[in-house]
């Protein structure tokens, strides 16, 4: 199983995200976990890889498998720790080697191309405190095919 980390940075209620050339969605920044690296290692590295910033004190937000489906066989099975941080330094990357950079006004988050259940995830963990746990089901497509998310004791 792939382990994935991904990062909210939020700042003067925007949000950074990077629009990636192969599908032209936008996504959190972040990526794959090397094999002995902790979570929070992981999403520290990733970020400022992608982007020129250090989090500060990054605090899990989400924990979600990713299941891509062919019929009745698993193709990829991936784990992704959503974090969250609190505060940053550094200047952003006037080019990130992931794609296109930019802060995102979080009321515009319904009007980007981005994956859905990605998008139901990072307004779940802005407008609630606790930690999402999900399980999300794609097609070979990557098509999202069914969703269930839980926070705090309730199905979202």
């Amino acid at each position: 199983m792939q382990r994935i980390t991904n990062c909210i940075v939020a700042y003067e209620d925007r949000i950074l995200m990077i629009k990636k050339p192969r599908r032209g969605w936008w996504y959190l920044p972040g990526g794959k976990m090397e094999h002995e690296e902790l979570a929070p290692e992981a999403v520290e590295r990733e970020v400022y890889e992608e982007t020129g910033l250090t989090i500060k004190r990054p605090s899990i937000r989400g924990i979600l498998t990713h299941l891509i489906l062919d019929e009745d066989t698993y193709l990829e099975k991936r784990t992704m720790f959503l974090f969250e941080a609190a505060s940053f330094t550094g200047t952003l990357r006037q080019k990130s080697p992931e794609g296109e950079l930019a802060w995102i006004p979080a009321a515009d988050m319904d009007n980007i191309e981005m994956d859905e259940a990605d998008r139901t995830a990072i307004k779940a963990v802005l407008d609630t405190e606790g930690i999402l746990y999900g399980t999300l089901t794609y097609n070979q497509r990557r098509e999202l095919q069914t969703s269930k998310l839980e926070m705090n004791g309730r199905r979202i």
